[in-house]
């Protein structure tokens, strides 16, 4: 490569890693906690892991019809969530109302969207009609890790950063390509704080090399795929949605809306326990069900099944049931791999979140998640030190301060986190607006910790503060479930908590070794370039 292609490549590296680091690092820093998302929402609840249940979906469509909604054309997603079950629909679209005859506007209530909170045992509305569901701090943090929280555009700037992950994956590979082997094996422990920090950005990114391009593309491919349905729908499918929808996830066609009533439909319950006939008791770990064109001639219901039956990435049986006479329309067999199109979204959604190989893979991806955050902070580390030298003195006080900003905003997210999770089990479960206060005060914390990043400027503070705080609270959190609501965890696992076990034991692990981290770590002895900053900071104040 001439050394003009080299500079090129190298600077569109680091470039690019710059501009997505503070992104980059939150999604892959929260996203390893959403990996265990369910068992952190147990430990919120002082849940215990229930075996398999299977509800009442007759039932709970019933209470909904009774509050007046129309269900003619509905699609219908209904499930456990917690000590509740949710019942959802979406706002009855304007060509089906058209279809359907019955006369409804596009905003009357009965054609409205809705999202039912039922009380598990009695089946009674635990809410008012249309609430959203309460949030919890898994979902907080699973919905973090691609910037839900910013209204519309979160989404949008997540699939672009890891676009651009990709980008400075790829260059970066090309940059080091010739350095690789050698250098993977090299760790300058003793030498300059620069080769200590490109070491371990060289290794580390390539252990992590093939997980990291794993996930800047099945990122993208989730967060960017709302661009590309719009303009794909008027231009390639001519504004045909189901046309679309049945060639990109064809489990099963749709086919044209009929517009026969056909109240009299044959039981949803009982084509579940049919669908679960074909399996022996103890093989089904969960049951996913959605309902389609409910109430219509061709109505009917797509049943998932997970099973323990045969180990492998797509370990799930499928069922298509008619719901006008209960015939079999589709059958997908544990061991049967799916057509392409849907085994390829299938396994993007496997792969992404780990759900094959139990909880090892769990835990090694949130490993390997740190792992490519330790990445991140020392490549940022290896520009800032770069620049810490008198060729860079006119830029001395532009560029502490962009590193200031970068480490107070990666760093700081490590407590804010703890500190959310000691909120959890410090406000009282029935305060109003609770989780609102506890997301608020998480990222107040977080804002304040950059604040004060920017202000004191010595990376060495801004790392070994956050170590200390997070490594503090992170013993402190087990102390507070304790505490809180009794669950210690010496004696959680014995009375059927695994979960309030696992994070209790994780946060006490993750803390000890985050304190030991933070008294480890020495400041840098100052250079030209810094004692000449902090003499013009001084003079000016």
């Amino acid at each position: 490569m001439s050394n003009r292609n080299y500079n090129v490549f190298f600077n569109t590296h680091t470039v690019s890693g710059i501009i997505i680091s503070i992104g980059l690092y939150v999604i892959f820093f929260a996203g390893a906690f959403s990996l265990f998302m369910e068992n952190i929402d147990h430990w919120e609840a002082n849940e215990k892991r229930h075996g398999l249940k299977v509800l009442d979906y007759d039932k709970a469509i019933a209470q909904v019809t009774a509050a007046g909604y129309d269900m003619h054309g509905r699609s219908l997603n209904i499930y456990y969530y917690h000590d509740q079950i949710i019942v959802r629909s979406q706002a009855l679209t304007d060509t089906t109302l058209k279809k359907s005859n019955l006369g409804l506007l596009p905003d009357s209530v009965a054609s409205g969207s809705f999202n039912f909170q039922l009380d598990q045992n009695t089946y009674r509305q635990a809410a008012s009609k249309n609430v959203k569901p309460q949030k919890t701090l898994g979902t907080f943090l699973y919905e973090l890790h691609f910037f839900d929280q910013i209204p519309t555009a979160g989404r949008i700037l997540a699939g672009l950063v890891s676009v651009f992950f990709l980008f400075a994956t790829i260059t970066g590979v090309i940059v080091h390509w010739k350095k690789i082997a050698p250098n993977f094996f090299t760790f300058r422990l003793k030498s300059s704080l620069k080769n200590l920090w490109t070491d371990a950005h060289t290794a580390l990114g390539v252990i992590g090399l093939p997980f990291q391009i794993m996930y800047a593309i099945t990122g993208a491919i989730f967060c960017l795929l709302i661009l590309l349905g719009a303009p794909m729908e008027k231009f390639v499918y001519n504004g045909d949605t189901e046309a679309m929808s049945n060639d990109i996830y064809p489990s099963f066609e749709v086919g044209s809306f009929q517009t026969a009533y056909n109240p009299k439909e044959i039981s949803i319950n009982d084509q579940v326990d049919k669908a679960l006939a074909e399996f022996s008791e103890g093989e089904v770990t969960s049951v996913y069900t959605e309902i389609h064109n409910y109430h219509d001639r061709n109505a009917y219901v797509e049943i998932f099944v997970d099973s323990k039956k045969i180990e492998g990435v797509f370990n799930y049986a499928k069922f298509v049931y008619q719901l006008s006479d209960g015939e079999l329309l589709e059958y997908k067999a544990v061991a049967d791999i799916p057509p392409y199109a849907v085994a390829s979204w299938d396994f993007i959604h496997i792969i992404h979140f780990g759900n094959y190989g139990g909880i090892l893979i769990k835990v090694l991806y949130f490993l390997l998640s740190l792992l490519t955050c330790v990445v991140i902070i020392s490549g940022v580390m290896i520009w800032l030190t770069a620049r810490d030298k008198k060729s860079y003195l006119h830029k001395a006080r532009f560029n502490q301060n962009v590193g200031a900003i970068y480490l107070g905003s990666c760093m700081g997210l490590y407590p804010a986190i703890a500190f959310m999770f000691l909120l959890t089990k410090t406000l009282p479960n029935g305060m109003e607006h609770r989780f609102t206060w506890i997301s608020w005060l998480f990222l107040t914390f977080w804002v304040v910790y950059t604040a004060y990043s920017f202000i004191i400027k010595s990376n060495y503070k801004i790392n070994r503060n956050a170590l200390l705080l997070a490594g503090l609270m992170g013993i402190l959190i087990p102390v507070f479930n304790g505490f809180h609501s009794g669950m210690w965890f010496w004696k959680s696992l014995g009375i059927g908590h695994p979960d309030s076990f696992f994070v209790d034991i994780t946060w006490m692990i993750a803390g000890i070794i985050t304190l030991w981290l933070a008294f480890k770590i020495k400041p840098q002895k100052k250079n030209v370039v810094r004692r000449k900053v902090e003499k013009n900071r001084n003079v000016f104040s």
